[in-house]
């Protein structure tokens, strides 16, 4: 089911918002693990044991990791539930309470140990997680408002603590909210790139859509490339007509229904194996179809191409029918490599991509010919010389229907 384009950007922000809960909850489960260690197997002073008794150093790390745990549960269940990008109002007292409620345990703690400075701790240093994590968001307004609630807790904290607000606690206030303004931008931006790589595929969705099944996947990219536009250039190109051997004898007496279950069948087997060795389904004829090697994308060598998804195509019809999942059905492929004129055809109201010139007449007329020679596939000379190939038969000159000479045949199956 194709995805539109606020689904996809939902997608985005839900996953950004679930690594950045991740990142949190991981720094802060390593903090817990890190006091532990640090108070239990290494040697510390006594000031440090205090406050650590207490629950700066315990309590905020712990609430950390359970609200975070909380918030990872809450994204999971909305990714699998809805897909819905959070609302921003939650996301906005998310940020409230990862800055507040820290700030309010080390403003307790500061309080009751007054000669354990808390300015001067690394406590401050996890305003700038938070900070720097709120990019994550890709919402300027939340890395803001988390740098301006961070820089309000750190003049809470030189005020109310310690009496006074200087030109350093001024400094380390603006600071603070400076990098929540670049933390902003650093989000705004990233969330400009998203919408211009979601809006680019969200275009070229509309222009599959609008094309369907009429042209390949290959074109419409190439097409998308140039703004709608495939330039007539000349190219070498592998061309191969397949045709279904009687077929109408076998549409006799046949509901519509039952034709398009055998044509859908086959035409499915036919796609899926061309497009294994880098072939295009230009043409889809009723009771055959054309196909290209090398153009609108260029191949190393065409013919090896053609070649090769010819009698792969005959071994997957014959084990298809085999297995029931075709009625028996011959057909004749028909390979010939020459220059092609490769692009679009027609007026500025009307264009189709096509592939034309004499490679693709003759192509046609060599198909043909299976049924004069009981074969199933037959190449020009151009293509026997390109491509490696075991019991290769050689018919000699035969006259095409039209054509003003005798061209060499070579028979492979």
């Amino acid at each position: 089911m194709k995805v539109s384009f606020q689904q996809a950007l939902d997608s985005q922000l839900l996953r950004s918002e679930r690594q950045r809960a991740v990142i949190v909850l991981s720094i802060f489960a390593f903090a817990v693990g890190y006091q532990f260690v640090n108070r239990y197997l290494f040697t510390i002073d006594k000031e440090t044991v205090n406050v650590q008794s207490l629950s700066a150093i315990w309590l905020f790390p712990f609430t950390i990791v359970l609200f975070e745990a909380a918030s990872l549960f809450y994204i999971d269940r909305r990714i699998r539930k809805t897909g819905k990008k959070i609302p921003v109002h939650l996301q906005f007292l998310n940020t409230a309470f990862e800055i507040i409620i820290p700030s309010l345990i080390i403003f307790t703690v500061a309080r009751e140990y007054p000669m354990y400075n808390v300015m001067l701790s690394p406590a401050v240093y996890i305003y700038f997680i938070f900070i720097v994590l709120s990019t994550l968001r890709l919402n300027f307004a939340l890395s803001f408002f988390c740098g301006a609630l961070s820089s309000a807790a750190s003049i809470a904290f030189s005020w109310f603590l310690y009496g006074h607000f200087n030109t350093t606690d001024a400094a380390r206030a603006t600071i603070i909210l400076m990098t929540g303004i670049a933390a902003g931008l650093v989000a705004r931006q990233i969330r400009a790139g998203i919408n211009k790589s979601l809006n680019e595929a969200h275009r070229r969705q509309k222009v599959e859509d609008l094309f369907g099944q009429q042209i390949s996947p290959e074109v419409a990219s190439r097409m998308l490339e140039n703004d709608g536009e495939i330039e007539s250039k000349r190219v070498v190109a592998a061309i191969m007509f397949i045709d279904i051997r009687n077929f109408t004898r076998f549409a006799v007496g046949k509901k519509p229904e039952e034709i398009v279950q055998y044509q859908n069948a086959f035409f499915s087997l036919v796609i899926n194996t061309v497009s294994q060795h880098n072939g295009i389904v230009n043409q889809l004829l009723g009771d055959g179809c054309m196909v290209t090697f090398g153009a609108p994308m260029d191949l190393e060598n065409p013919s090896q191409n053609a070649v090769d998804a010819a009698a792969c195509l005959l071994e997957q019809l014959n084990e298809a029918m085999i297995a029931g999942e075709l009625p028996p059905t011959k057909i004749g492929i028909g390979i010939h490599t020459g220059e092609v004129v490769s692009g679009n055809i027609g007026t500025t109201h009307r264009q189709q991509y096509s592939i034309t010139g004499s490679t693709v007449i003759l192509a046609s007329r060599i198909e043909q010919l299976n049924k004069q020679f009981d074969s199933q596939l037959l190449v020009s000379e151009e293509v026997a010389k390109s491509i490696n190939w075991v019991g290769m038969e050689h018919y000699g000159s035969a006259d095409l229907k039209g054509w003003h000479s005798p061209m060499t045949i070579y028979k492979l199956a």
